[in-house]
This record gives C-alpha cells, sequence and structure tokens, in this order.
C-alpha cells in the first residue's frame, strides 16, 4: 500500500474558506470547527486511500483534471475532487454533491 503526500490546492483552499463561512453564520463556531474538522480528516484519509478511487467518468469532475478521481464526503453532501500526481494526492476542489451530476 502507497503512502501519499496529501496537498491542498488553493482551489479547493478557496472552497474551504466559502464554507467556513457559510457554516460559522448557520452554526455555533464550535460546530463550524468541528465540521471542517472531519471534512479535512476525510481530506487527509486520502494519504493512505487515494489508489482506492479510480478515474472518474463524470465530465463534472474530469473538467478540474483530465485524470480527477471523487471520494464522496461520509454525509455524502461533499465531493473531493483530486488527482495523484506520483506521491502526491492534490486535492483539486471540494464541491457540493449536488453539482456533480454527469
Amino acid at each position: 500500500m502507497r503512502i501519499y503526500k496529501v496537498e491542498i490546492a488553493e482551489t479547493a483552499l478557496a472552497d474551504i474558506s466559502d464554507l467556513a463561512e457559510f457554516l460559522v453564520c448557520n452554526l455555533s463556531l464550535d460546530g463550524a470547527k468541528r465540521y471542517l474538522q472531519a471534512m479535512l480528516q476525510e481530506v487527509n484519509s486520502l494519504s493512505v486511500f487515494a489508489d482506492l478511487y479510480k478515474p472518474s467518468v463524470y465530465a463534472d469532475v474530469r473538467r478540474y483534471h483530465p485524470r480527477a478521481r471523487r471520494m464522496v464526503s461520509h454525509n455524502k453532501k461533499w465531493v473531493y475532487i483530486f488527482h495523484i500526481e506520483d506521491n502526491t494526492v492534490v486535492v483539486d476542489r471540494i464541491r457540493p454533491s449536488k453539482m456533480i451530476t454527469q
């Protein structure tokens, strides 16, 4: 089993920032922190599990990278879009799962 370094692209960091603003407005500060920590744990799990996900057939995913893969969050509300470069998993975007339709 390969262990990858996980890198979060600027675009994915912007997605996290937007989500953080939304969560702080709709949850308590502690609730928002817990939600984001859970998401970051899922992202970091790609260091071990990235190979389990095959390149996506969805055009909505491949538009971010030609070899993009996707992992659905534990609550099925988010899709982590990533690709693998050598020994690194690059998280390209974090999108609402309802936006991935084709």
